[in-house]
Formats: structure tokens, C-alpha cells, sequence
């Protein structure tokens, strides 16, 4: 083998190592933004979900939960399932408190079909806001797990601020 020859052999395996050095990397900042991007559509997920739960506060007749393929809380859901596997702890608290405001809210609205005035006395406003203050705990937690598994700053709809007025 030849001076020449085996320098440009060292050569070409050097060439090799970089390209897959540079194939890595780029694969790896192509995943970081990935998740990026399934963290900020997780996140604006969310703030649906949670301008929709505190515009139930307002509604006359509660009509029960958004169909799932035009759920916020499905589409969340999916996000988690295929890009934060690691957040299901957290989704799942969620959905503990979405069951508790549902059932809440089917109560409040059979009973006031059934009795108006016991209705206007069971202080249904300060038991939604209770279960408002639980959900926000719950949603800023969640909001801040999906912030720190995306690594990175996200441009995002602050769930946690959004509040029934």
C-alpha cells in the first residue's frame, strides 16, 4: 500500500465518520424541533380545552361534552400519547378533573331543569369555581411538564391564564 493510498483511505474514513456525525446531529435538532412543534400545538390544545370548560360557566343549558374529533381534550390527548409518553401522569389528572366538572355540570343541569329554585341554592357557582381552581392547578402543572420536555422556549397560548369571568 502506497503512502498516498493510505492516506486517502484515512481520509475517506474521516469523510465517512463526519457525515454520520453531521446525519446524528441533524437528526437529533430535527426531533428537538419536532417535539417542539407537538409541544406547542399540545399547549394550545389545552388553552381550548380550558376556554372551552370556563365558557361552561356562562352557558344557560350545559350540552355536554364536544364531540372527540372536535375535542381540544382529545387532540391534547393524542399529542401526549405519540410525542410525551412521559406526561401521562400529568394528562391523566386532567382527565380526573374533566370528569369531575362534567358530572358536576350534568347535576347542575338537571337540576335545574327539575327544581329552578333548588337549583339557584345549591351555590353552584362556588362549587364551579372549585373545581375551576383544581383544573388550573392541574392545567399550569401540565403546561409547565410540556414547557421543560420540549427544551426550548415556546411560543404558547398560556393556558393557565385563561379564567371564567
Amino acid at each position: 500500500m502506497s503512502a498516498l493510498q493510505y492516506h486517502s483511505l484515512w481520509l475517506a474514513i474521516a469523510l465517512a465518520a463526519v457525515a454520520v456525525a453531521s446525519a446524528l446531529i441533524a437528526r437529533r435538532l430535527a426531533w428537538r424541533e419536532w417535539r417542539r412543534a407537538q409541544a406547542e400545538a399540545a399547549l394550545d390544545a389545552l388553552a381550548r380545552y380550558s376556554e372551552w370548560l370556563g365558557a361552561q360557566r356562562r352557558t344557560a343549558a350545559f350540552a355536554g361534552d364536544v364531540p372527540a374529533e372536535r375535542s381540544a381534550l382529545a387532540e391534547l390527548r393524542a399529542i401526549q400519547q405519540l410525542a410525551f409518553p412521559e406526561l401521562s401522569g400529568g394528562l391523566m389528572a386532567l382527565l380526573q378533573v374533566h370528569a369531575r366538572a362534567l358530572d358536576f355540570l350534568w347535576r347542575q343541569q338537571v337540576l335545574r331543569l327539575r327544581d329552578a329554585e333548588a337549583w339557584l341554592e345549591s351555590d353552584h357557582d362556588a362549587r364551579f369555581m372549585a373545581l375551576w381552581e383544581e383544573h388550573g392547578t392541574v392545567v399550569h402543572a401540565l403546561a409547565d411538564r410540556l414547557r421543560e420536555s420540549a427544551g426550548g422556549p415556546l411560543v404558547d397560548a398560556e393556558p393557565e391564564s385563561v379564567y371564567p369571568v
